[in-house]
């Protein structure tokens, strides 16, 4: 193996590490890393589950997403490595620039040829596979983060101020929530999927119009394209990554994060929202806001491990959204 002469540390990944690194020869590339005893079901399990879906998909779905280079162990973590994009950009990034440079539209249309290349294998699935992912998704989730002291404490109150707008804690409502879910998601088949397709985990090459997938997600008990819509809308519609970056406040059951929302982000969740309302049935729609509530309560005990107070920001978020959803149901 060449020399490494270069390391630098990007962003991403809760419980790994990114680094672009270069050898002596002048070649570039990607290599991302986790311990191996530390946090092993939330960070080895995960990136071990990346490590098998890009070894797959980069075969099946060439150029859509990065190929696998290389991957293996040292004493204390694992890696594997692969392709860097020269010129390219993080997509949340893209869409945030608020500047000329920036074209929502193109990005937009070249997201659902890329979408519609994806999940055109489709698959049958289950009538008890909402079922299934709530349990697993939802319910092992809260009940994961219950071991902290910071989350059950905030759990004892009923009701929580996000951002000035008092809503019933989602844990009180749970009941109604997977009422509903069990109700509109009645999709007859399931497709090869990404399984984490936030903004975030996408890269954008302007000057080829290209955008490749990175970081997919193996554990996601229901491959749906409406889960898959409801990711990109965890960065677009309910801001995940805005959020992430600024933090917030938490004083007793009261949080609060201030944020601005990019004029360029606003446009490309505008065209998104209209290819949903398109393309989807109303009981679709309903579907993909339940799915992307279930998404902030999926990252908890990632959250958890890395920051109480995330962990905290994003229960109030779902808490929120799902006082949304409930009152355009009734």
């Amino acid at each position: 193996m060449n020399k490494i002469v270069n390391t630098v540390r990007m962003k991403g990944g809760s419980l790994s590490g990114t680094y672009l690194l270069e050898d002596e020869n002048g070649f570039k590339f990607i290599r991302k890393n986790v311990s191996l005893t530390e946090n092993r079901e939330y960070g080895f399990q995960r990136w071990y589950s990346q490590l098998k879906k890009i070894q797959r998909f980069s075969l099946q779905y060439p150029g859509l997403f990065p190929n696998l280079l290389d991957y293996g162990s040292t004493e204390t973590h694992a890696y594997f490595d692969i392709e860097y994009f020269e010129n390219s950009f993080n997509a949340q990034e893209y869409l945030c620039q608020n500047s000329k440079n920036s074209n929502p539209k193109l990005f937009f249309e070249k997201l659902v040829s890329a979408m519609d290349y994806l999940h055109e294998i489709k698959l049958p699935t289950s009538k008890h596979a909402m079922r299934l992912y709530l349990h697993e998704e939802v319910h092992q989730r809260l009940k994961d983060c219950n071991q902290n002291d910071v989350f059950t404490n905030f759990l004892k109150y009923d009701t929580i101020v996000f951002n000035g707008i008092e809503v019933n804690s989602f844990l009180h409502e749970y009941s109604d929530y997977e009422a509903m879910a069990m109700r509109v998601y009645q999709k007859d088949y399931e497709s090869f999927t990404h399984g984490n397709l936030t903004l975030e985990n996408m890269l954008y090459i302007p000057d080829q119009e290209r955008i490749v997938f990175i970081d997919p997600y193996e554990e996601n008990v229901i491959d749906s394209i409406l889960a898959e819509y409801s990711q990109i809308y965890q960065s677009s519609n309910s801001l995940y990554e805005l959020y992430n970056a600024k933090g917030c406040v938490v004083f007793e059951n009261c949080i609060s994060s201030n944020i601005e929302v990019p004029t360029t982000l606003i446009a490309f969740n505008e065209l998104f929202t209209g290819y949903i309302n398109r393309t989807c049935s109303d009981d679709e729609i309903k579907a993909i806001s339940i799915l992307e509530i279930s998404q902030f309560i999926r990252m908890l005990p990632f959250k958890m491990v890395v920051d109480s107070s995330k962990m905290l920001l994003f229960y109030a978020l779902a808490s929120y959204l799902w006082h949304q959803l409930k009152a355009k149901d009734t």
